[in-house]
């Protein structure tokens, strides 16, 4: 890439600068840049991307591909590639997309769609559901990333904690009373444990809004963020109140992680590496991706897992019909709009997401395959006994509000959240304030549907 040493530096610090321009040198090769996160503990990502890379490389001469990596956790990532994508000489050819970021990509201009190249892709027809399909849906309809992967959400517990507490393994929690009675049964019988954990601060971003609020806030009756038959934003309500108020006595009955383990950006590996291995933790609300912090791959392998963890679905509010809930999010492989040499940019998209270098990242990350060649891979269940308890929560899984205003919304949601979870404000206060805020965040009052 053609750059100056201070453009450089401003990029990356870890990595020498990116540009979407697939560009050619005096020789005619081609360089093909791909930018994607990685953390110390999430290197499944970058095993495929550079599988990917050197098949990539072996079948089309004269294209090399660049894998560019983003340090850090999905907050420093999305905040990267907003930078890099602010002009057509940084921002990347290629680069891993969070689904929920995508429609106001599209609007922004930054995404390319790529329904010409799946039309004559046989594994788009064949191997990805309909419901996968959606993922990268723009407004518009077209179609603007192939998923790596999808999710989704429910409660973990430990065994041993739950038999030392009195609690019944297996645990079936009927309503969210029922949580709320275990997480009280194990502070009080076991007052060196932790008994619930749940994303909750701005610190954690999506995680928060996602596996922490909508989890509660769609579990209540007709709760919703987006009201489809009137084509609005929900203000605050009932629901939203509720949803908060589960919060607030996790936190104020002391049933939940401190308050400095809450605005921890490691909160997960306290939870996956040491609570829960530790019999430290009794319940957490978290994804389908949680058993492969244990796997032999991982960077802290627990064997005993498997006997020692169980998991059950996250109740509705009173146990209305269907009884359960579940979000689904996932995340896909995009191309640029700034990107030259889209067919090269497309070329590299379908080794990535192929079945082999499919199957190694869901092998490796513990996330729900998109695509049917993989979920069918006898592989992909033989070292995971929860998948299918995962897989099958699809019945009664939601998705956020595909819409370009939807991230702006979700950091309103932080804002309720950390409020309600260090005290600040009580539920009512934070739907008020939540309320206050969304015309803003939507685009008008004309946008939203006050309850």
């Amino acid at each position: 890439m053609r750059r100056t040493l201070a453009g450089s530096l401003l990029l990356l610090t870890a990595v020498a600068g990116c540009g979407a321009d697939t560009e050619q040198n005096a020789s005619g090769s081609k360089e093909l840049e791909v930018l994607y996160k990685v953390e110390p503990t999430w290197p499944h990502l970058e095993k495929m991307l550079t599988d990917a890379k050197k098949q990539y490389e072996a079948a089309h001469s004269g294209v090399t591909v660049k894998l560019t990596p983003v340090q850090g956790n999905n907050e420093a990532y999305y905040t990267k590639l907003a930078l890099l994508n602010r002009s057509p000489d940084s921002a990347p050819d290629v680069y891993l997309h969070d689904t929920f970021q995508v429609n106001a990509d599209v609007a922004a201009g930054k995404l390319a769609p790529l329904d010409d190249y799946l039309a004559t892709w046989p594994d788009w027809k064949e191997q990805f559901p309909d419901s996968v399909k959606q993922a990268a849906k723009g407004g518009d309809g077209k179609i603007y990333g192939v998923p790596i992967s999808t999710d989704t959400r429910g409660l973990w517990y430990q065994k041993d904690v739950f038999a030392k507490a009195g609690l019944p393994v297996p645990w079936e929690p009927k309503t969210w009373n029922d949580v709320l009675t275990a997480a009280r049964t194990i502070k009080q019988k076991l007052p060196d444990v932790l008994p619930f954990t749940m994303y909750s601060t701005k610190i954690h971003g999506e995680a928060s809004t996602m596996q922490g609020f909508e989890m509660l806030l769609y579990g209540t009756p007709e709760g919703t963020l987006y009201d489809e038959a009137q084509k609005k934003w929900v203000a605050g309500g009932k629901q939203f109140t509720d949803a908060l108020t589960f919060v607030n006595t996790i936190y104020r009955e002391e049933l939940g992680p401190k308050q400095a383990d809450a605005h921890n950006a490691k909160l997960a590996d306290k939870v996956n590496y040491e609570w829960f291995p530790n019999a430290k933790l009794g319940i957490a609300l978290d994804g389908a991706w949680t058993a492969s912090a244990w796997k032999p791959t991982s960077t802290k392998p627990w064997a005993e897992w498997k006997d020692k963890m169980g998991w059950t679905v996250m109740p509705t509010q009173n146990g209305e019909e269907p009884g359960a809930v579940s979000m689904s999010g996932g995340w896909v492989m995009a191309m640029s709009s700034y990107a030259k040499n889209k067919q090269e940019a497309w070329d590299f998209i379908a080794v990535a997401t192929n079945k082999e270098n499919s199957l190694t990242y869901s092998l490796g990350s513990g996330d729900l395959a998109p695509r049917k060649d993989v979920a069918a891979d006898p592989k992909y269940t033989a070292d995971n006994p929860s998948v299918k308890f995962f897989t099958d929560l699809a019945s009664v899984t939601h998705y956020r509000p595909a819409f370009e205003e939807y991230p702006k919304v979700s950091a309103q949601i932080q804002e309720a959240l950390e409020a309600v979870t260090t005290g600040s404000k009580t539920p009512e206060e934070a739907t008020a304030d939540y309320a206050k805020a969304l015309p803003t965040a939507v685009g008008g009052p004309d946008k939203v549907l006050a309850k």
